[in-house]
């Protein structure tokens, strides 16, 4: 296992959170993450970087989107889905911090990251925001987002390469909780699954049959969630993984750390303490999870997990360390096996 800083923010942005991760065609990785002077701040901008194939280390970062006296939210960089280089999809906030004002935008590469077009407005209602990566098959596009001031998860979904959009589902709002930041993957009987952070100590979980136009009404999987961000990724293999706080939410103390938000978001009521940061596997298509491995323990913030698996097998998680850096983490299939059998932990409610 290998573990490694990906972005250490520059002194003008020292607090980041909300990293994503993508490959490139030449099988590049790219990272990215927002930064500022605290999380909502007006110079909140997106940085990323690079782990050029065949180097040692990350790129210094760079700025990707500043937009002036706005701030920039959760943003996540993928292949396009038709195929012509890569789409970054870039938050900004247009009004008090993740409550109802976010405006999502689209830039795009054609070089594998090095230089992004101008922002392009996505067109969508305002008060939309989301976290993990899409869903891209062929033509098809789905990304995983929610609106913000009810916290009820919802999907963009475009089949003609985001030229029009238009939104599925309303998962928080039917099941009666609070639920955001859905993680989606194709499961082997060939429905899609997304995974939600919630605010009811749960992480849940709803399905769709017909390539995401329509949702089955949510419901509790086993595995705890401290409303913080997750994301899942399903292997070649056929195992599922889903990284997480594996720890139930609590009363929301006045303050958790010096970078989170000056005022919390609309509808924000509850969290709990984000460490440890685990992946969880299920070998069953999410029936049941066992715990594999941690990736940090101990006092501190570790939260906000991305995850991929490599055209060469390997996986590559990345998350917020501390609110002052996003790391990266690669491993093998056989490392995580390993740890699957040395940790035999059924996640039970």
């Amino acid at each position: 296992m290998r573990a490694e800083i990906a972005i250490a923010p520059p002194d003008s942005h020292p607090s980041c959170h909300a990293s994503s991760i993508c490959e490139t065609a030449s099988g590049d990785l790219l990272v990215c993450c927002f930064a500022g002077q605290y999380e909502g701040a007006p110079d909140q901008a997106i940085l990323g970087a690079s782990l050029r194939h065949g180097e040692a280390g990350w790129s210094k970062p760079t700025i990707w989107v500043d937009v002036v006296n706005r701030a920039a939210g959760n943003p996540r960089v993928f292949r396009a889905p038709d195929g012509d280089g890569l789409w970054l999809v870039a938050p900004i906030n247009y009004g008090a911090w993740c409550s109802g004002g976010t405006r999502l935008f689209l830039k795009r590469s054609y070089d594998e990251g090095r230089e992004w077009s101008d922002l392009e407005l996505i067109d969508c209602p305002a008060g939309i925001l989301g976290k993990n990566k899409p869903l891209i098959e062929q033509s098809l596009c789905i990304l995983p987002v929610e609106y913000e001031v009810p916290w009820s998860a919802c999907f963009l979904r475009t089949r003609d390469a985001g030229r029009s959009w238009e939104v599925c589902g309303n998962l928080g709002e039917e099941e009666g909780a609070h639920l955001i930041q859905p993680a989606i993957v194709r499961l082997q009987d060939r429905r899609l699954a997304a995974f939600m952070r919630s605010q009811e100590d749960w992480v849940f979980v709803s399905f769709s049959d017909d390539d995401g136009t329509s949702w089955s009404r949510p419901s509790v999987t086993p595995i705890p969630n401290n409303n913080s961000g997750i994301d899942v990724c399903l292997l070649r293999s056929g195992r599922l993984l889903l990284v997480c706080n594996p720890v139930a939410s609590g009363d929301a103390p006045e303050k958790l750390d010096p970078a989170w938000p000056l005022a919390m978001p609309v509808s924000f009521d509850r969290w709990g303490q984000r460490t440890p940061l685990a992946v969880v596997v299920s070998e069953d298509g999410g029936v049941t999870w066992n715990q594999a491995l941690r990736l940090e323990e101990g006092r501190g913030v570790y939260s906000y997990p991305a995850i991929m698996e490599g055209s060469d097998g390997a996986i590559h998680i990345t998350y917020t360390h501390e609110r002052t850096s996003i790391k990266h983490v690669e491993l093998s299939e056989e490392e995580l096996v390993a740890g699957i059998e040395f940790a035999s932990e059924e996640v039970t409610p």
